[in-house]
């Protein structure tokens, strides 16, 4: 079965789209000298993902975006603003933070003691008269970069000539406002280190061909082969599944899979009262789940019938991608290793909406595969796990078993990339944001 695609209209005002199809070949996963076009054209000229917003929250508040050979610092000032700038010192280039996360009055460089405010401003450099040229602090303050607020997260961008976030994400904003993730709570961090082009788990992230293949227990939960999608301007894209449902294109169980019996449960449904009626379990669960929303802690006022139930990814160019629903939000994001094309980070942000105040003892109702509580009212933050793509497929780690499922492929895709038997990669009609993904890449490479 196909999946519908809905393009974006040829009059759109954030026009500029791609005219030809990219090649996908095996060099682009592999080759440095592709990895450094990126580095010039794409990085610097997008908005990315850089952190979480809570951990910015307070004047004094900071942490670090590590990115390819870049370090951005993103800090919350004395005055209460948000504030974004390089994290190299402008004596001799020396990091000024090597911590990733935390509270301090001032930055100190290590190296030599220039210490500057919250807000990047040089404040102290030890023993100015060594210095006949003078420091003039204005002139050698941290030198910004661009940071905005939305769904969560902080965004930075390192070029002044791009358009602002809004734009740059176009109708984004206006879709996913009425899920308020920025009322979410961050429940899990974690970063894998993978042997695979950054590029590769995009795709992996871009088509969902592949997912009866390795993740067999999505057929018991959402509709896969029968999801929308919508290819945008700018290189993003979004698909909508439906939930609470099974795979169209298998034979309908007589009754619910076990794996939604809990979560029928905690809304008060009886899954021995679906049987030879599995297909009516979603519009089911839509209805339940707006009666008990506020019993439960949840505002699910904004919200459509649909969005109740369905699970909705967004791929937002060039590396970051949300899949979004009521009560839980992963935030994943791709970044490039410094200088080896075959490596990459996967980072996951695990978010989760707190229930109000008033239905605190009903807060352990869970419609996610998140097995980690959130804890609203823990002053700690939630601890950053860091592991390796050998610690998932040990067990050491995991990133939910549908992650872990592609965390274990993901080495074997990018070896195959080196094989004098593979040239280039020969998509179905289905695998469209894949395609389109890498249109992009194109057209950023050739500006």
């Amino acid at each position: 079965m196909s999946t519908p695609l809905i393009r974006p209209d040829e009059t759109d005002n954030l026009s500029n789209a791609p005219t030809g199809r990219a090649k996908i070949s095996a060099a682009r996963f592999t080759s440095k000298d592709h990895m450094d076009q990126e580095w010039e054209k794409i990085w610097p000229k997008t908005w990315l993902v850089a952190g979480v917003a809570s951990d910015v929250a307070e004047p004094g508040d900071y942490f670090v975006f590590n990115i390819g050979l870049e370090s951005i610092l993103v800090s919350r000032t004395d005055e209460g603003e948000l504030a974004a700038m390089y994290n190299v010192c402008q004596h001799r280039g020396a990091r000024v933070l090597v911590n990733d996360i935390g509270t301090l009055d001032a930055f100190v460089c290590p190296y030599h003691g220039w210490t500057y405010d919250n807000g990047g401003k040089l404040i102290h450099a030890p023993e100015t008269n060594r210095f006949s040229q003078g420091v003039p602090c204005e002139e050698l303050s941290l030198k910004r970069v661009r940071v905005e607020s939305l769904g969560a997260v902080i965004w930075v961008c390192m070029d002044d000539d791009v358009p602002p976030l809004s734009e740059f994400l176009g109708d984004i904003p206006e879709m996913i406002a009425p899920y308020r993730l920025d009322d979410m709570v961050l429940a899990v961090d974690q970063t894998v280190e993978l042997d695979a082009n950054w590029k590769a788990v995009i795709d992996n992230f871009g088509e969902l061909y592949h997912v009866e293949h390795i993740h067999p227990q999505h057929a018991m939960i959402f509709d896969c082969p029968g999801s929308t999608v919508e290819l945008m301007q700018g290189g993003h894209n979004r698909v909508l599944i439906e939930g609470f449902t099974v795979n169209s294109q298998l034979p309908i169980p007589d009754g619910p899979p076990e794996i939604q019996h809990l979560q029928m449960q905690s809304v008060g449904l009886n899954p021995e009262d679906y049987k030879g009626r599995t297909l009516d379990v979603r519009l089911d669960m839509q209805k339940a789940k707006r009666e008990m929303g506020p019993k439960l802690g949840y505002n699910y006022d904004l919200l459509s019938d649909e969005q109740l139930s369905d699970i909705v990814q967004y791929n937002v160019f060039p590396n970051t991608i949300w899949a979004i629903q009521p009560e839980e939000l992963w935030v994943m994001r791709s970044r490039p290793h410094e200088s080896d094309p075959n490596k990459c980070y996967w980072d996951k942000f695990t978010f989760r909406m707190a229930p109000e105040d008033t239905a605190k003892e009903l807060a352990n109702v869970s419609f996610s595969a998140t097995d980690r509580e959130v804890k609203p009212d823990n002053d700690d933050r939630i601890e950053h796990e860091h592991f390796t793509q050998d610690e998932v497929i040990s067990g050491k780690y995991s990133m939910t078993i549908t992650v872990d499922q592609d965390v274990h492929l993901i080495r074997d895709i990018q070896a195959g990339m080196h094989s004098r038997g593979f040239d280039a990669c020969w998509l179905n009609d289905d695998e469209g944001r894949v395609q389109h993904f890498h249109d992009w890449i194109d057209y950023y490479i050739a500006q």
